[in-house]
């Protein structure tokens, strides 16, 4: 929330964000970059959740807490990552059905 300020005075200045000018290929660049690195990061909880599994399932001299919690978080960041997708199926839907 912005402090409150005597009426008439100047108020500072928003940062500008141009995204269909020049710069929109960076913003492009960067959602895509920021996806992958989020796909990667989901892929490596996943990895890092099987490991332990394996390891607990061997009989290996495995924390069964840090295993179990690996394996809840492994289950979140994927129902996080479909829940995303989905909303980014839904949002193309929409553009798709937009009156031109």
């Amino acid at each position: 929330m912005y402090p409150s300020m005597p009426v008439g005075a100047a108020r500072p200045a928003l940062p500008s964000h141009d995204l269909l000018g020049p710069s929109a290929t960076s913003f492009e660049a960067g959602f895509s970059g920021r996806l992958e690195a989020a796909l990667e990061r989901v892929n490596h909880t996943s990895l890092q959740a099987d490991s332990a599994l394996t390891k607990l399932a061997s009989g290996g001299d495995v924390d069964l807490h840090g295993s179990m919690i690996a394996l809840s978080e492994a289950e979140i960041a994927l129902k996080a990552m479909v829940s995303v997708r989905d909303k980014v199926i839904a949002a193309y839907e929409t553009l798709l059905n937009l009156a031109v």
